[in-house]
């Protein structure tokens, strides 16, 4: 450890926080922000190589998928949505939003196997709920399998089967829901 040096140094620009941990594939640096940015550098030199602005932050790390002559990059953003990327080229291959709920949002990272891309979805409710003026709780977490290739959706499995009901009201009349929770 005392050998060690500095080689580079990458300044993430308007940003205030990293989640995800830097992905090192290929002899690139993939990194994201709380800006929805996403960075590939080259891992030798810290030379960008292209950026890339999701619609809105990204908190997880990177999943690249190497295959013959292609790669890409899948990752989500606070909005819910799921992207593929040429992760040569920074361009978008697909978009999926991967639910609709108002305060989903993906955090952790899509994992790869196969020809799928695994996705688990978590919530800001907690957030939300709050305000006495949120009917809560409506959210149930999930992890959504989609295709690798177009972002088609194969199947999705909650983590709470039942679907929320309104369950009562709280003391200013707003709508209590129940069951919610098991963010992924």
């Amino acid at each position: 450890m005392p050998h060690l040096k500095l080689k580079w140094a990458f300044g993430l620009a308007g940003a205030k926080q990293v989640f995800g941990e830097p992905a090192v594939v290929s002899g690139r640096v993939f990194v994201s922000d709380d800006n929805g940015v996403v960075y590939s550098l080259n891992a030798d030199t810290g030379c960008l190589y292209w950026t890339f602005q999701a619609e809105a932050g990204v908190r997880n790390a990177l999943s690249i998928r190497v295959s013959n002559s292609s790669a890409m990059a899948y990752f989500g953003d606070l909005k819910a949505n799921a992207y593929a990327v040429d992760a040569q080229k920074g361009t978008l291959v697909w978009k999926v939003r991967v639910d609709e709920h108002p305060t989903a949002r993906i955090t952790g990272s899509p994992r790869v196997y196969e020809d799928r891309v695994y996705v688990p979805v978590a919530s800001s409710e907690e957030g939300a709920s709050s305000s006495p003026e949120y009917p809560c709780c409506s959210f149930r977490g999930s992890v959504v399998a989609l295709d690798a290739a177009t972002g088609k959706q194969i199947w999705k499995t909650w983590t709470i089967t039942d679907v929320p009901k309104v369950v009562g009201k709280n003391a200013n009349g707003v709508s209590r829901w129940s069951p919610a929770g098991g963010g992924v």
